[in-house]
């Protein structure tokens, strides 16, 4: 079921928007802010979503300059399930260099109990003599993280590692959309983000997605039953 859902921009003054239930599409606005080293960048603009409450947008088409690091590529997605995403291209600088790159925070009308799953991959490519090392900055090691209701941690995804040279991609995932899991708890915002340091002169590549769903209510699911048997009952 779509749930009437409120997305709020990170940055200070945030932006809102809604999606009704079963809305056609809208225009938004939206960002993703990058923080490389000290130097900090927010990537902004106006979009429309499909009439399903989808959408979809690459912020960064060619490479940005953030202080002396480059953000290659970088996109953003957010469906009314509720779902958010972010897509990146990095490459640090003559030295060791941080990126944090946050989600827009999708806030919805509660949803009670509801399941979910997470996915991150990573990808990190040496561009010096020397190896690359990619190395996450939440507790743990960890360089994803996906998160509700601002503070709780549903998964912490990926963690640091090394190459000797050439390319190596890590993917994990918490839950899939044919194993999902169930969160006790009411929902009423998601959000996606990645932290980790990297390596001078390296480059590295990221997705990530994290959905919740709506479980439908035992009555809801006992008449979608006795709806299927009169089909059948119908058909015979």
């Amino acid at each position: 079921m779509k749930k009437l859902i409120t997305l709020c921009v990170f940055a200070v003054l945030p932006a809102v928007l809604v999606l009704p239930m079963g809305a056609g599409a809208c225009l938004i606005q939206y960002s993703v802010t990058v923080i490389a080293g000290s130097d900090v960048a927010v990537f902004s603009g106006t979009g429309e979503t499909s009439a399903h409450g989808y959408f979809e947008c690459s912020l960064v088409n060619s490479e940005q300059v953030i202080g002396d690091a480059f953000i290659e590529s970088l996109k953003l997605k957010i469906n009314s399930d509720p779902e958010v995403g972010v897509e990146f291209g990095v490459r640090a600088g003559a030295s060791e260099t941080p990126f944090h790159l946050l989600s827009d925070v999708v806030a919805f009308s509660p949803i009670v109990n509801p399941t979910a799953s997470a996915l991150a991959s990573v990808t990190l490519t040496d561009r010096s003599p020397a190896g690359a090392t990619i190395t996450g900055l939440f507790p743990g090691g960890w360089m994803h993280q996906a998160r509700y209701n601002s503070s709780a941690v549903f998964a912490n995804l990926v963690n640091s590692f090394s190459i000797p040279g050439g390319t190596l991609t890590k993917e994990e995932e918490k839950g899939n959309e044919f194993s999902m899991i169930t969160i006790n708890d009411t929902l009423t915002s998601i959000e996606s983000e990645f932290w980790f340091t990297l390596s001078a002169k390296d480059s590295s590549a990221g997705t990530s997605t994290f959905v919740v769903e709506e479980v439908p209510e035992p009555a809801t699911i006992c008449m979608l039953g006795l709806g299927a048997l009169s089909f059948l009952r119908k058909k015979k």
